[in-house]
């Protein structure tokens, strides 16, 4: 790849490592932006560089994106404590590495966000911060691209985890559809938008090879361990007055389980890619729990 170095912004996380990865074996040379170098351990081998510093203070980032060709950030807010807030996360901390990339001359930033977030955004405030940051991205005059994949597969885990109590899980009818997406195929997407002029400034919606209703993530979970399930629908109302009820002591709990029900109650399917199957992910659960770590 004629020696590009790639900036991972967010390299610590769930789909950040897995990006670092697939970039790594894609032949980039990463340098990856961690708080704290030692959360690197499980992706440190992907890693050519790292640099120590915090992304929601521009002070620890001077010189961040010297010599970098292209940055990919999936930084984005993943906590339910109170602080920090959406603002400080998902828009300032990714501006902060935008202006370091600009300053720096990098011509090239990939952005991983979420389906359906513009569509959801006036019901789901949490996710206003975010798509503040995108547009500020495609006003900045670099190439830019936007990567919607739908749930990752750990978000299906904890369904799997009622499936082994005996429990089927669904709220309403749970027959809306979502095809999740293993974070390698997230981080190969990344990989392919480099290059893939269709993907320059661009919006991409993705999820996984396969589609299912939530009904029948909660039936793939029951077959996959082959025992009784008893099936629960759940009404959405007591999700609405929860987050209703938090949301004047804790915006991002409230925010979150907003954004968990309206997912729970619409399509979220994206176009199908990658090769990792969910049935699969599943049996890794059921057998000695080891999913690739990622």
């Amino acid at each position: 790849m004629d020696g590009k170095t790639v900036l991972v912004a967010g390299a610590t996380g769930y789909i950040g490592r897995n990006i670092a990865w697939a970039l790594h074996e894609g032949g980039y040379r990463v340098r990856a932006l961690a708080r704290d170098p030692r959360r690197l351990a499980p992706v440190r081998d992907a890693c050519d560089e790292v640099f120590t510093g915090e992304a929601t203070r521009p002070g620890t980032l001077d010189g961040l994106c010297d010599g970098v060709d292209v940055i990919v950030s999936s930084i984005g807010l993943r906590t339910l404590r109170s602080r920090p807030t959406p603002e400080a996360v998902d828009l300032h901390a990714n501006l902060n590495v935008l202006e370091q990339g600009l300053r720096a001359g990098v011509r090239r930033f990939i952005f991983v966000s979420v389906l359906h977030a513009v569509d959801m955004m006036e019901s789901v405030p949490v996710l206003r911060p975010r798509e503040e940051f995108i547009q500020r991205l495609k006003d900045s005059g670099l190439n830019w691209t936007v990567l919607r994949p739908t749930g990752a597969f750990n978000d299906m885990a904890e369904i799997f985890r009622f499936a082994q109590r005996g429990w089927g899980i669904v709220f309403g009818h749970g027959q809306y559809r979502i095809n999740p997406v293993h974070p390698a195929d997230i981080g190969q997407v990344v990989v392919n938008a480099i290059t893939d002029p269709s993907l320059h400034n661009a919006e991409f919606g993705f999820g996984g090879p396969d589609t299912y209703t939530v009904a029948g993530i909660a039936d793939l979970a029951r077959r996959v361990l082959d025992r009784r399930q008893r099936m629960l629908h759940l009404p959405y109302w007591p999700v609405d007055a929860l987050a209703a009820a938090v949301g004047p002591f804790n915006r991002n709990a409230s925010g979150f389980l907003t954004f968990f029900r309206r997912a729970l109650s619409r399509d979220m399917v994206g176009v199908p890619i990658g090769q990792h199957h969910l049935q699969d992910y599943f049996r890794a659960l059921a057998g000695d729990g080891d999913t690739g770590s990622f």
